[in-house]
């Protein structure tokens, strides 16, 4: 059973932590620090997540200005050891939970 999954806009090494920051939208379901995702095929483990300066929470919802809502979006950081990243390929790839 899922319980998180999430769409790659952008991504970026996080060097003081060797990870790697994702900016996620479409997101379903809340992360957690320790929780296993896949990502094309490869495990990685959740190292942080970002918080919404304007709410705090891991995992935010508005709306736009027509006032229909926004996916949901937020920011996870993953255990990544390599030194560089393709973030272009990285982009509108799923991260979802791995499940035992």
């Amino acid at each position: 059973m899922m319980r998180f999954r999430g769409q790659i806009q952008d991504a970026f090494m996080f060097r003081e932590r060797k990870g790697l920051v994702l900016s996620l939208t479409n997101i379903e379901g809340l992360p957690e620090i320790g929780m296993h995702v896949s990502i094309l095929g490869e495990i990685r483990k959740i190292i942080e997540i970002g918080r919404n300066s304007t709410d705090g929470n891991a995992v935010s919802y508005r709306s736009c200005l027509t006032g229909q809502p926004v996916p949901a979006y937020g920011s996870i950081g993953v255990d990544w050891n390599e030194s560089d990243v393709d973030a272009i390929g990285l982009r509108d790839q799923w991260v979802e939970e791995e499940t035992q």
